[in-house]
């Protein structure tokens, strides 16, 4: 093993309580010491994506670039809202397979930790990974995270007496580490995992 890998990580929810965040903080807190967790809570100020902002792009956007930029993953605490991704997460990945000749996200590893209602996110990450396998990104499918209804569960600081969704974390946080390392051996795009 290599590293320490420098993980970009952020919460798709703007909730107070959001169980979501929750899991992005319980990601860091986990994580091994091949990865280095720094936790963004900033992508909403990002304005809506536009490629007419590209040429000039406004602080927020470059500053979400560099920070991608010299990083190694990005882990999203994704939520799901009818099916689908929130704007919040999708606006900050949008930006990030931007712009086309020069994406930041290109070159890294992503996960997705979902907490959602009936679905547990799934249909989000679902979406998110055809996009992003076909941008070079190398997606983290495998062991999902993908937990459903766990308010009562998990603590709003990522704290949880619930070795279960705690399993589930490390269990993703490894699987990074190892796409990681991969990734390190064969610098070709990965497709899903």
């Amino acid at each position: 093993m290599t590293g320490p890998y420098r993980v970009v990580a952020f919460s798709g929810s703007l909730r107070r309580a959001s169980t979501n965040t929750a899991l992005v903080l319980m990601a860091k807190r986990l994580a091994p010491k091949e990865l280095q967790i720094n936790i963004v809570d900033w992508v909403d100020q990002l304005p809506w994506m536009n490629p007419d902002l590209e040429a000039d792009p406004p602080e927020p956007v470059r500053r979400w670039w560099n920070t991608l930029r010299a990083a190694d993953a990005l882990l999203v605490g994704m939520p799901e809202y009818n099916w689908s991704p929130t704007p919040l997460a999708k606006n900050a990945i949008d930006w990030a397979t931007r712009p086309p000749d020069d994406r930041a996200i290109g070159h890294m590893v992503v996960a997705f930790i979902s907490s959602s209602g009936r679905s547990g996110g799934q249909h989000s990450q679902a979406n998110l990974t055809t996009i992003l396998g076909y941008l070079a990104a190398t997606v983290v499918v495998e062991p999902p995270v993908q937990l459903i209804r766990i308010n009562d569960r998990i603590n709003p600081d990522g704290t949880s007496d619930d070795l279960e969704i705690e399993a589930a974390v490390r269990g993703k946080l490894e699987a990074m580490v190892a796409a990681l390392d991969a990734r390190g051996e064969d610098v070709t795009p990965q497709p899903p995992t």
